[in-house]
C-alpha cells in the first residue's frame, strides 16, 4: 500500500468514526425528546421554569412580581426596590422558598436597593439556590448540568487524527531516520506540527458539530408566563423592568476640564 494509499484510508476511517458519532448523537437526541414529552408541566415549579430560560436572576425577577403584586415591596422611582410595612412584617412572608428569600433578603438592607444586584449576593444565593437546586435535580436540563461526552469524543477523534497526520508528515521528510539529535528536534517539530494541525480540526467540530439541545429549556419556553409576571399591569411591569435594569448613577467628575486648575 502506497503512502498516498493509506492516508485515504486513515480519512475513510476517521470518516467512518465521525458518521458513527453522529448517529449517536441523533439518538441521543430523540432520547431526550421522548423524556420531555413525558413532562407534565402542571408539576414543573413556575420558578425553577423561569430560572431555566431565563437564568437564576430571572427566577428573581418573578419573585420580585409576586412580591410587587401583594404590596410587599414597591419600586422607587430611580428603580430600586425597598421593603413596605406589610413587607417588614415577618408574618406575612410568602411560602415559597424564592419570594422568601428574595423579601428575606431586601429586608436586611436598611433602605432601597437595586434588585438586579441580587444575584451577587451570597446571603441571598445561599437562601434561593437549595430549592432551585433541587428542582434541577427532578428534571433533565442537559445543556448546563451534562458535558457533552460526544463533542468531546469528536474532538479527541480530530486531535488523533492531526496527530496521525503531523506523524506521517515526519516521516515522509525522514526525521526518524537521523541521528538522536535530529531525532530529537524532529519530535519537537512534529508536536509543534502536531498543535497547528490540530488548531484547524478543533475549530471546525467546534463550529460545526452540534450542540446538545437544552429540550427541557425549550418546553420552559413553550410553558404560559409566571402567574405573577402575567398578573402585573402596564405601570408595574414597566417599574419591574425599570428594577431589573437599575444602573447606579455614576458620580459627578470632581475635576471637570472646564474647572480652572484641573491641569
Amino acid at each position: 500500500m502506497s503512502q498516498v494509499d493509506l492516508v485515504l484510508a486513515v480519512l475513510v476511517a476517521f470518516g467512518v468514526v465521525y458518521a458513527v458519532l453522529g448517529v449517536l448523537w441523533w439518538i441521543r437526541d430523540r432520547a431526550d425528546r421522548a423524556v420531555v414529552a413525558r413532562v407534565d408541566g402542571a408539576h414543573v415549579d413556575p420558578y425553577h421554569a423561569v430560572a431555566t430560560v431565563d437564568g437564576y436572576q430571572g427566577a428573581d425577577r418573578a419573585a420580585a412580581a409576586e412580591l410587587l403584586l401583594t404590596d410587599l415591596i414597591r419600586i422607587e422611582e430611580d428603580g430600586q426596590v425597598a421593603v413596605t410595612d406589610q413587607g417588614a412584617d415577618t408574618a406575612r412572608t410568602p411560602e415559597h422558598p424564592v419570594p422568601a428569600a428574595v423579601l428575606a433578603t431586601l429586608r436586611g438592607h436598611a433602605g432601597p436597593w437595586p434588585l438586579n444586584w441580587l444575584y451577587v449576593d451570597a446571603e441571598h444565593c445561599r437562601r434561593r439556590d437549595p430549592f432551585l437546586r433541587t428542582e434541577d435535580a427532578r428534571w433533565p436540563r442537559w445543556s448546563g448540568h451534562a458535558e457533552d461526552r460526544l463533542q468531546i469524543a469528536a474532538i479527541l477523534v480530530a486531535a488523533l487524527l492531526a496527530g496521525w497526520l503531523a506523524a506521517q508528515l515526519m516521516y515522509a521528510t525522514g526525521a526518524f531516520s537521523a541521528n538522536a539529535a535530529e531525532i530529537l528536534v524532529g519530535v519537537i517539530a512534529g508536536l509543534l506540527t502536531w498543535g497547528v494541525f490540530a488548531l484547524v480540526p478543533h475549530v471546525v467540530v467546534m463550529t460545526v458539530w452540534p450542540e446538545r439541545r437544552d429540550r427541557f429549556a425549550e418546553y420552559c419556553r413553550g410553558l404560559l408566563p409566571h402567574p405573577a409576571e402575567a398578573a402585573l399591569d402596564a405601570a408595574r411591569r414597566e417599574r419591574l423592568g425599570r428594577a431589573m435594569a437599575y444602573r447606579r448613577p455614576s458620580e459627578p467628575d470632581r475635576w471637570p476640564l472646564d474647572t480652572p486648575g484641573a491641569f
